[in-house]
């Protein structure tokens, strides 16, 4: 039966015929330093999503972790040709220390009350530096180990969730009015006829905020603007985007309170607790993508505008 189902197969697609050429691309990459290291960071990623996975932690932080891997990568991108590890004894020695004691105290993580969590990534990253460069050369790795740092400081952001109650019910509130419902506004609730919500901690959106400000970050560092307008712009819309995405998800929770069959409850739970909230951050991400890239598009226009003009005649006798 095995043997009928092998011959059935197109060629291409036949063992004896993939096998070899992966077996060959092994030897020739066994040797390659590059390779392993690369593979090393591909594994060490690996590692920790399915750490914060198992650890149950929230998925604002899981999708944080996958955002900062990200991150590097494309800085790193076009410095591959570089990447072939060279470090020293005492940077190879240090930064295999520092993955050994990440792995170890990691595999301890058990949900995200234990504050290891924000450090795993920067510390991660600091050790695939060190494994690739002795100190005197890390000035490659700058980037990548800022954006690192980008974990933590989403953390240190999350604790200001307070001050944004009130702003987000109100918004809530307004976007209901005008699509025809008639709430009611008691500080940070928003109620309707059979039901409301009330507007603490991430529910103000500052999860939406994390995520947005950090990939606006990463964008600022990667593929960096001239015009410190469009650099104020950039953050302008990643706020902007965040606060009026949270505030639609807002009133689509309210909404749903108010359904009394069980749908009403699941949607809720789903876009609240559950993954159904990231899908409100990427879509924040989405327009700030956008964005980003219009003004990127506008400043290589600019600079297009700036080298023709250069290069015109500014009068007639130079045509001669």
């Amino acid at each position: 039966m095995g043997s009928q189902l092998l011959r059935s197969l197109p060629p291409q697609w036949r063992p004896g015929h993939w096998l070899p050429v992966v077996d060959q691309k092994l030897r020739r990459h066994a040797g390659n330093r590059r390779s392993l290291w690369l593979l090393l960071a591909c594994l060490l990623f690996t590692w920790s999503a399915l750490q914060l996975y198992w650890a149950d932690v929230d998925p604002k932080f899981q999708l944080l972790n996958l955002l900062i891997w990200f991150g590097c990568t494309i800085a790193l991108e076009d410095q591959l040709p570089l990447l072939w590890p060279r470090p020293s004894r005492a940077s190879q020695l240090l930064g295999g220390a520092l993955i050994g004691y990440t792995l170890w105290r990691g595999g301890w993580l058990l949900n995200q009350q234990d504050r290891f969590l924000y450090l795993m990534v920067p510390l991660l990253v600091g050790g695939l530096a060190l494994l690739n460069r002795p100190f005197s050369r890390l000035r490659i790795f700058l980037v990548p180990g800022v954006i690192g740092l980008l974990f933590p400081l989403g953390y240190r952001i999350s604790a200001l969730h307070p001050y944004l109650e009130r702003p987000t019910a109100q918004l809530s509130w307004l976007l209901l009015t005008a699509l025809g419902f008639e709430p009611a506004l008691s500080g940070r609730e928003v109620m309707l006829s059979s039901g409301g919500v009330s507007i603490t901690g991430t529910c103000t959106g500052i999860d939406q905020i994390v995520v947005s400000l950090v990939v606006v970050l990463i964008f600022l560092m990667v593929f960096p603007l001239r015009s410190w307008l469009h650099r104020f712009l950039a953050v302008a819309i990643a706020l902007v985007s965040a606060v009026l995405v949270n505030a639609v998800r807002i009133a689509l929770l309210a909404l749903l309170v108010a359904v009394p069959e069980d749908w009403g409850e699941q949607g809720f739970d789903f876009f609240h607790d559950s993954y159904g909230s990231l899908v409100f951050s990427l879509i924040a991400v989405f327009i700030l993508g956008w964005g980003y890239t219009k003004l990127i598009d506008r400043e290589l226009a600019g600079r297009g505008l700036a080298a023709g003009s250069a290069g015109s005649p500014s009068s007639p006798e130079t045509l001669v």
